[in-house]
């Protein structure tokens, strides 16, 4: 054998070893690699109130309300996006028949008016009855499973103690009455991700939520995206005004 055909040989060998290798490790690999759906369930809406918020609600028929929004806290990195929000839970309000004060105007008639002001000349100068108060929106809510579904319905743990988590949302709002110059209620409302199902995956480097099914791309939900919390705080501000309607049965 010439120095050209050991050479080739050896080439050969180690070709071949490379895919011995490769052909021991494919089932090692997808055996680790499972699919199926993950769903998370938010927690049930947490409503804190007092008898003034009933009696409120049957006397008015048509509350003059404003949304209040914190000042000193950024819940949301860029401006356009607090209005977009903001405006959300407007619109709301407006369909169900309340009277929504403008935000801007109500705060610049406190900032010229004096401070020894009380409920009711606020009432009065603002034209509200009462102050809806964002408190908070937290878009860091983790929420984690260690259980999968298969697409036959079947439920599974993860394997070797693995488990997924993506991000949520809750938000609280405080109803304040004016003129009685009284807090009447506190209402906080929960957004989970995939609660409808998302596409998972299980490879050995860890469990992933996949865009659909059969592809492998990662999606990400370290955060919540703006349209989903625009809906999320719509559909809070519409469970919040189906429960004060209820009140005045």
């Amino acid at each position: 054998m010439n120095k050209l055909d050991e050479i080739d040989s050896k080439r050969g060998d180690a070709m071949k070893r490379r895919t011995v290798l490769l052909l021991m490790a494919l089932p090692v690999l997808f055996s680790g690699c499972y699919q199926g759906y993950v769903k998370f369930k938010p927690p049930e809406p947490e409503f804190v109130q007092t008898p003034f918020l009933e009696e409120f609600m049957k006397k008015h028929k048509s509350p003059k309300v404003v949304l209040r929004v914190p000042d000193s806290e950024l819940i949301i990195p860029q401006a356009e996006k607090h209005n977009l929000l903001y405006a959300a839970i407007e619109e709301e309000m407006i369909k169900a028949g309340f009277q929504v004060s403008d935000r801007a105007l109500f705060k610049e008639i406190l900032r010229r008016s004096d401070e020894n002001m009380d409920y009711v000349e606020m009432s009065r100068r603002t034209q509200t009855d009462m102050i809806l108060e964002l408190v908070k929106l937290d878009t860091d809510v983790s929420y984690e499973t260690n259980r999968y579904y298969t697409y036959e319905g079947e439920k599974k743990l993860f394997p070797q103690n693995e488990s997924l988590k993506a991000c949520g949302a809750k938000v609280t709002f405080r109803i304040i009455l004016i003129e009685e110059n009284k807090l009447a209620g506190s209402f906080t409302f929960h957004y989970a991700p995939c609660q409808d199902g998302c596409a998972a995956g299980v490879s050995p480097s860890g469990a992933y939520l996949k865009k659909e099914a059969p592809s492998f791309q990662d999606i990400s939900y370290q955060t919540v995206e703006i349209d989903e919390l625009e809906e999320f705080v719509k559909s809070a501000a519409r469970q919040l005004i189906i429960h004060l309607e209820s009140l005045r049965n």
